[in-house]
């Protein structure tokens, strides 16, 4: 599920900012033809790498039942899809809807998970995927009708929709892949790299925690729609109070994550309180940095955001690999502290000297 996010990140970010990255009164019918086209092939090149990725794993880790390679399949080609179906109804400005099919497919995936494991006629991890499965199903399928009843696909003029989006993406592919790519690799080099029952509870704290990331992902996203619509393109300015704020928040909501594992999933799934720490402020760095950035797009940018973005890539691998080596799990979110710290001076320095050149 992690490489399927990957690999879905790094297929599909750099066409899915081409589009949003246009107003929508400029989108032309052919190109957003174009863009669905690419999302579904990109969907059927996930779940085929995806599989044999699943096989390494395979072979290096444990053995993988043969009926899971359908099932990885199947779950990566519908993860993409809806994903980049989800991108492509932010660049009709329809950001309700997208919201109202978000929640839907929680909603889906916790009823149906609940369904077959009071059936209990399947495994759990089974329930897990056949709740995935079905919501990104359903959802892709919902998606797919509005569109049809919205724009009139011509389909002599596909190769052009599709020429043109690929065009529009290749300055942008690069800031598309590094914040997808870093997003999870973490998670995918702690499963190569230390045991699996770390990766688990990696896992498992990462996740809560993660929920307060829809703070600065919503900024980062209504900041880009803002853009365009043509708004004013204005920084989130931040006062020492704020700050304060913002770390006290950070700290009661790690502690309180780890209460919260404490008392549902028992004492083997806790990890140390100061993984937790640094994980919160590894979510509050990131946010900051990925505002930044798409201020640095609106701003022109995109050259030297492609430049960071290589460095973020790089930084990520090589500090999250050395420190998994020589710390074990606490060396992970030290080491995306740092890069993070690193790449936000980087970026500061670079918003200065195009503010002030503009």
């Amino acid at each position: 599920m992690v490489s399927a996010l990957i690999l879905t990140f790094i297929f599909t970010s750099g066409i899915s900012l081409a589009l949003r990255s246009k107003a929508p009164t400029e989108i032309k019918d052919e190109e957003f033809f174009g863009f669905l086209t690419l999302v579904a092939l990109a969907g059927i090149f996930v779940g085929a790498f995806n599989c044999s990725l699943l096989l390494l794993y395979s072979h290096l880790k444990t053995e993988i039942p043969a009926p899971i390679y359908i099932v990885c399949f199947v779950y990566s080609f519908f993860a993409c899809v809806n994903m980049g179906y989800q991108d492509a109804l932010l660049a009709m400005n329809n950001l309700k809807l997208a919201t109202i099919f978000d929640f839907t497919t929680v909603a889906v995936q916790i009823a149906t998970m609940t369904f077959f494991i009071t059936l209990s006629q399947t495994s759990l991890i089974i329930s897990v995927f056949i709740a995935f499965i079905f919501s990104y199903a359903l959802i892709s399928f919902a998606t797919s009708s509005i569109f049809l009843n919205s724009f009139q696909f011509n389909f002599s003029l596909l190769s052009t929709g599709v020429r043109s989006i690929i065009k529009l993406s290749r300055q942008q592919h690069l800031f598309g892949i590094a914040n997808g790519l870093v997003d999870r690799v973490d998670r995918f080099l702690i499963g190569l790299i230390l045991p699996i029952g770390v990766l688990a509870k990696y896992a498992l704290l990462s996740s809560i925690i993660s929920f307060a990331r829809f703070f600065p992902d919503a900024a980062v996203k209504l900041n880009l729609l803002r853009h365009h619509q043509g708004k004013a393109k204005k920084g989130i300015s931040s006062d020492l109070g704020t700050i304060i704020i913002i770390v006290i928040a950070g700290l009661a909501f790690a502690v309180c994550a780890q209460l919260f594992i404490k008392f549902i999933f028992g004492d083997l799934w806790l990890l140390p309180l100061s993984v937790g720490f640094l994980f919160v402020a590894q979510e509050v760095l990131r946010g900051n940095y990925q505002v930044k950035a798409v201020q640095l797009i609106a701003l022109g940018g995109k050259s030297e955001i492609s430049k960071i973005s290589v460095l973020l890539i790089l930084l990520s691998l090589s500090l999250i690999t050395f420190g998994s080596f020589v710390f074990g799990i606490l060396g992970v979110p030290i080491a995306m502290v740092c890069v993070y710290l690193i790449l936000t001076l980087r970026i500061t320095r670079v918003l200065k000297k195009v503010t002030s050149v503009g």
